[in-house]
């Protein structure tokens, strides 16, 4: 298919309209998470001016995940994914109040900062399988994959374009109105999946042990050989590169002294560059695989190098944005090959596992190059941490090579 008939089908997918009021509603909520992310980092940041800090925060939100994941895998498995979605929903815009509650009010000290944070992370790690795999549901077969790019697109221009927005929110009115904004995304959600109706039903999980059921995913996973190199990819970029958004704080203030205002501009070329990404992935001829993949990945450690090393604030602008397009770029082609590549009974726990790596990984990186920074300075990190993610892809691809030849 043309990168003109990728587009038709992708406007096709969207016109569906159980899709589409999912998508438009999935929108909004996901970067309002990202806004309330980004407000949280930059409290930590002006409260103490420490890169470990900003580490421990993005841990706090990211790591539950590695607990909770599995399970919120065998509940979107066993439950109404639908209803399951909605009852997260609620729970987390009642943590977006208390924090616009706190902040507000002058409360938001460090201790209270990690409590909700981490209150968070627990939430969105228990929801995040169904919402991804209640995709399949909303869309006739025929729109299934342009439906996954839609939605590997929307998740992964979230993480970018919601910094962007919450980089303007806390320079022109404060941080207070960013949760306020946050808990107001969460109501165009609710309001759409109220009115969902799936297409197909889902077949319930029977109910059995869930430490059994956790495990049925994990062993998919690893009898797979495409998974399993998928899943090392993804969870190697997610360690090495991807902190570069949960550090940009100390990259607009501790090294160019920008403050709030630099914060923003340098989270709006991460969130212009996320747009672009996506477009980029949707329209392109051929399907997803490991080796695209694996380009898109290297070329986001070589943009964060050039960030790492660029000399004025203007270069790291641009620079960020040309790392924003690459990171969006390989996390919408990992997404749709995942989804692509799962059977519809697992789909909840393999995909649990996919949003642990997505959100688990990158924030252990976070705390891992944060705790670094301090020490080295968040360039000298950077350009370790991506040196090194470098360093692994080559020898993995000679390692591959060499089989292919022997082969």
């Amino acid at each position: 298919m043309t990168a003109a008939g990728n587009l038709r089908a992708l406007r096709a997918t969207l016109a569906e309209p159980i899709y589409g009021r999912y998508v438009a509603g999935n929108s909004i909520s996901l970067v309002g998470n990202w806004i309330q992310r980004t407000a949280t980092a930059w409290i930590a940041w002006d409260l103490s001016q420490s890169a470990a800090l900003l580490g421990l925060v993005a841990f706090c939100e990211l790591f539950p995940a590695l607990i909770v994941g599995p399970v919120g895998g065998v509940l979107a498995d066993r439950h109404d994914r639908r209803k399951l979605i909605m009852r997260f929903q609620v729970a987390m815009f009642g943590v977006a109040l208390a924090l616009w509650l706190a902040e507000a009010s002058g409360h938001l000290d460090t201790g209270w900062l990690l409590a909700l944070v981490l209150l968070q992370g627990t939430l969105v790690g228990l929801n995040q399988p169904a919402r991804l795999s209640i995709i399949p549901a909303l869309v006739t077969h025929a729109h299934l994959g342009p439906a996954i790019a839609i939605n590997s697109m929307v998740f992964n221009a979230a993480r970018f374009v919601g910094p962007a927005v919450a980089g303007f929110l806390i320079a022109s009115f404060g941080t207070a109105w960013t949760f306020l904004v946050n808990a107001l995304t969460f109501l165009p959600f609710l309001w759409a999946l109220s009115t969902l109706v799936p297409t197909e039903r889902q077949q319930p999980l029977a109910r059995g042990r869930f430490l059994t059921q956790i495990v049925d995913g994990l062993r998919y996973v690893l009898d797979a050989p495409a998974l399993r190199v998928l899943f090392l990819l993804v969870i190697a970029g997610a360690l090495l590169v991807r902190p570069l958004g949960e550090l940009l704080p100390a990259l607009a203030d501790g090294v160019f002294g920008r403050g709030a205002s630099g914060l923003a501009m340098l989270s709006a070329s991460l969130g212009l560059g996320a747009i672009v990404g996506g477009l980029i992935v949707a329209s392109r001829d051929g399907g997803p695989s490991v080796m695209a993949l694996a380009w898109w990945l290297a070329a986001g450690a070589v943009s964060v190098l050039a960030v790492a090393s660029a000399p004025s604030f203007a270069v790291t602008m641009v620079l960020v944005g040309l790392t924003g397009i690459c990171l969006v770029g390989s996390g919408v082609m990992a997404q749709t090959m995942m989804q692509m590549q799962v059977a519809s009974e697992l789909r909840g726990r393999v995909m649990s596992l996919f949003g642990l790596t997505m959100r688990a990984a990158p924030a252990l990186g976070a705390l891992a190059l944060g705790s670094i920074a301090d020490g080295l300075g968040i360039r000298m990190t950077l350009i370790l941490a991506n040196i090194t993610f470098l360093a692994m892809l080559a020898l993995a691809g000679i390692r591959w090579w060499r089989s292919r030849i022997g082969r």
